[in-house]
């Protein structure tokens, strides 16, 4: 039962991981989108 564990433990911070580097990918994303948002209106 302790190898499980570990296994899952492992791949709950990769998941963790991946899930902030999406997040900062989608922020970014956002941001441009705004930018050109910004400057169509002008």
């Amino acid at each position: 039962m302790g190898a499980f564990e570990d296994k899952v433990k492992m791949r709950a911070l990769e998941l963790k991981h991946l899930f902030k580097k999406s997040i900062k990918v989608v922020e970014r994303s956002c941001k441009k989108g705004w930018f050109k948002v910004k400057n169509m209106r002008r």
